[in-house]
């Protein structure tokens, strides 16, 4: 796999959880607003191997919903968001460490 499409799987992955953690954050915002009803992410992967540097990642789509805001399960939703933005960004970290690494052996 190469180094472009585990950094753009790892950008997806950063956008969607930032999405994630926009949409809960709106829905904290605005739950007492009259007439507002919850939002919410759909995450789904999106995976290619038709070409060398792939297509994979994360697509995030946000969706209203019927339902008023539950706050517990935005709180949840934010910490999922920041512990799997985290993650993504050490992808990013790890590869940059990688590729100074093979600069090193090849100069």
């Amino acid at each position: 796999m190469a180094i472009n499409s585990i950094l753009s799987t790892a950008v997806s992955g950063l956008q969607a959880n930032a999405t994630r953690a926009n949409v809960s954050a709106n829905n904290i915002v605005n739950q007492n607003s009259r007439d507002f009803t919850a939002s919410q992410v759909n995450a789904s992967t999106i995976a290619s191997t038709s070409s060398a540097a792939g297509g994979s990642g994360v697509l995030a789509q946000v969706i209203a919903t019927d339902k008023p805001v539950d706050l517990v399960h935005e709180v949840t939703q934010l910490i999922e968001a920041e512990a799997a933005y985290r993650a993504n960004a050490e992808v990013i970290r790890t590869a940059e460490e990688l590729t100074e690494d093979t600069l090193d052996i090849i100069a």
